[in-house]
Formats: structure tokens, C-alpha cells, sequence
């Protein structure tokens, strides 16, 4: 899969990602609140529209990444024992910061045609910026 450049897509910008301890999937709010619901049922609704369209590892490496803090020990990607973490191992890299994956993973599923709005969720929620 050919990557574009983090840079050819100003509305997704490593900058704008929190540099917290929290996690990127709960940056809006935690467990419970709309902003977290918001957030469970758009990356539901993206991985119905990856697998029949062989994207699934895409979302699988956004919410495994979703799962890292934006700064301290956790801001680097690590495997994991997850099946979102083995279903994407391949385009995930371990050992580097977490947010400049988010950016190409969110990059490349627009490249890939995702549902807008869901991508955006998922943005407004790693940013902390979802209402």
C-alpha cells in the first residue's frame, strides 16, 4: 500500500494530538461517555466497511493504536496480545511514537475511500476536540 505523506493532509496533523498521559481513545472523555460511545461506534462502523473491502488491518491499527497514552513510557507503539495488535502487526511498527502512526493509518483510510464522518470521529476523539 502506498503511503502518502503526513504533510499532503492538513487536517490531520501530529501536533494537534494531546501530549498527556491519557489514552489517544479517551482523550474526549472516558468509558461511559458520549464522546467514548462516539467514538466505539465509529470505529465499528469503519471496520463493516473495511472487511468486505480487505482494509480491516487499517482499523485494527488505528484502535490498537488508540490504545497508547500521548506522552510518558506508552507513547511508543508496543505489540501486544490483542486481536486488533495481531491482525495488524504487519503495518504497525513497534518501538516508534504512536502518533505519526495514527496520522498514516487515518491517511491512508481516506486514501482508501472510509466514511468521512466516522474518520473524523475518530480524529476529534484522539484530539481531544470531540464534543
Amino acid at each position: 500500500m502506498a503511503r502518502k505523506s503526513i504533510s499532503t493532509v492538513p487536517a490531520f496533523d501530529v501536533s494537534a494530538l494531546p501530549e498527556t498521559g491519557t489514552q489517544y481513545r479517551l482523550t474526549s472523555g472516558g468509558t461511559g461517555t458520549p464522546q467514548a460511545s462516539a467514538y466505539l461506534q465509529a470505529t465499528r462502523a469503519l471496520a463493516a466497511w473495511a472487511r468486505p473491502v480487505g482494509h480491516a488491518p487499517l482499523v485494527h491499527a488505528l484502535v490498537h493504536l488508540g490504545w497508547c497514552s500521548g506522552s510518558g513510557a506508552r507513547a511508543i507503539c508496543r505489540a501486544a496480545n490483542s486481536a486488533a495488535y495481531r491482525h495488524a502487526q504487519d503495518i504497525l511498527e513497534v518501538g516508534v511514537p504512536a502518533g505519526p502512526q495514527v496520522v498514516q493509518v487515518l491517511l491512508d483510510l481516506v486514501e482508501a475511500g472510509a466514511p468521512a464522518e466516522q474518520v473524523e470521529t475518530v480524529w476529534a476523539t484522539f484530539t481531544g476536540s470531540a464534543a
